[in-house]
């Protein structure tokens, strides 16, 4: 009966993809679950369905990203990614992520992190925040050399989510 077992489960391991296994509880996780975090607000990037934007709110509703080698942030077991528009529109969920509209890179000031990308036109964007919470997309305000700019509502960190204390509101 033990070699049975011990067959069944190294077949299980060589069938199975890592992730799966470790999603899983079988094993350690492969890669950590990221969070898009917002600094100045304490928030991170939630989704509340496939069509609305995307917008701040709990960390505690917050998806599991990850950042891939290629600087795309997919939705962790789904086949989104986060792309760019146009300047001044709602960051979206696409899945088709192959163009530069999908990739992210993360750019430091020394103080901050922000994310940039290439919307549909060509022109270096930010991820930010308007008015009423929404992720959009705008012209980077705080990547001059002067120093002389507040980062707040482009200041975003793609952090391990267990680092985020996440605070039940």
């Amino acid at each position: 009966m033990g070699r049975s077992l011990l067959f069944l489960f190294f077949t299980l391991i060589s069938v199975l993809p890592l992730q799966m296994l470790c999603e899983n509880g079988l094993g350690i996780e492969a890669s950590p679950s990221k969070v898009i975090f917002h600094p100045s607000t304490g928030l991170c990037v939630v989704r509340k369905s496939n069509t609305d934007p995307l917008s701040l709110g709990p960390c505690s509703k917050t998806e599991h990203w990850k950042y891939t080698p290629q600087k795309i942030l997919t939705i962790k077991g789904t086949y989104f990614c986060l792309q760019a528009d146009e300047i001044g529109k709602p960051a979206k969920l696409g899945i088709i992520c192959t163009d530069s509209s999908s990739r992210w890179e993360t750019v430091s000031d020394s103080k901050v992190q922000y994310l940039s990308s290439k919307a549909s036109d060509g022109s270096t964007v930010c991820l930010d925040v308007d008015s009423d919470d929404v992720v959009v997309t705008n012209a980077c305000k705080c990547l001059s050399s002067d120093g002389r700019c507040e980062p707040g509502t482009q200041w975003f960190k793609i952090s391990d989510g267990s680092k985020i204390k996440i605070t039940h509101e």
